[in-house]
């Protein structure tokens, strides 16, 4: 468990966010940039685990479409003012 903690916090520190649980997003200028830090981050993974790296392009990331849930809005509101944090667009 400390491991994959350890390499969740790598991912962060590296600039990714996380988009839902266990997955990690993170815009990158190119497709060369995108392996070297892949190449990077896999001598990171911890024993016994299974990490997938997607490369998509901005014209594919554009395409998602986002669906929130019911309160979902509330709920995050509401977590932001715990952690003292503004929602900025």
């Amino acid at each position: 468990m400390r491991k994959a903690t350890r390499f969740r916090n790598l991912l962060l520190d590296e600039g990714f966010m996380m988009k839902q649980f266990s997955v990690y997003i993170k815009p990158v200028k190119s497709l060369s940039v995108g392996q070297t830090l892949t190449k990077k981050l896999s001598k990171f993974i911890p024993d016994n685990s299974s990490v997938s790296f997607i490369y998509i392009t901005d014209k594919q990331y554009l395409m998602t479409k986002n669906y929130l849930g019911k309160n979902f809005e509330d709920n995050k509101k509401e977590k932001n003012k715990k952690n003292g944090q503004l929602l900025l667009f």
